[in-house]
């Protein structure tokens, strides 16, 4: 459990914006993960989150950020979700993305890069993505991550 919320916790922090700890457990709890600020702050100790000053229409407000801040395999993986899925369905322990025409390659391809512990491996046709989750305890906060990566871009 410690570790796949860890994993949710560096995902959610390469791939969104999150100013607090508050918003964190929020986020997770969203997720499906009974967590209290406490946990997090643990986490966030663990996990080696920084807090850096950035700009914004406020001022400069803070975010976490992960200790090797460059591009990664999950930012991919965000860039993919929002600019190609179009629709997420799950049942047992699979997840179905749809992509516009000629997509899906490319999103798999970002989901297995991610590698997401949860995820064994996808199948990808021409716009079709079938993923295949550890469980079918863990396929709806897997689901959950992939809508909240695709609600992102809105």
């Amino acid at each position: 459990m410690k570790e796949r919320r860890q994993r949710a916790i560096l995902t959610l922090v390469a791939t969104r914006p999150v100013h607090s700890q508050e918003e964190l457990v929020a986020l997770l709890e969203r997720q499906g993960f009974e967590v209290t600020q406490a946990t997090v702050s643990r986490d966030v100790k663990e996990l080696r989150l920084a807090k850096v000053p950035i700009r914004s229409e406020q001022g400069e407000v803070f975010k976490y950020v992960l200790p090797s801040a460059p591009a990664s395999y999950v930012s991919r993986l965000h860039r993919a979700m929002s600019e190609l899925a179009t629709t997420i369905s799950g049942s047992m322990n699979s997840i179905v993305i749809h992509t516009a025409p000629g997509s899906a390659m490319m999103l798999a391809s970002a989901v297995d890069e991610a590698a997401w512990p949860e995820v064994i491996g996808t199948i990808g046709g021409d716009d079709t993505i079938l993923v295949i989750v550890r469980s079918a305890d863990e396929m709806p906060y897997v689901k959950q991550r992939f809508v909240d990566l695709k609600a992102q871009a809105a």
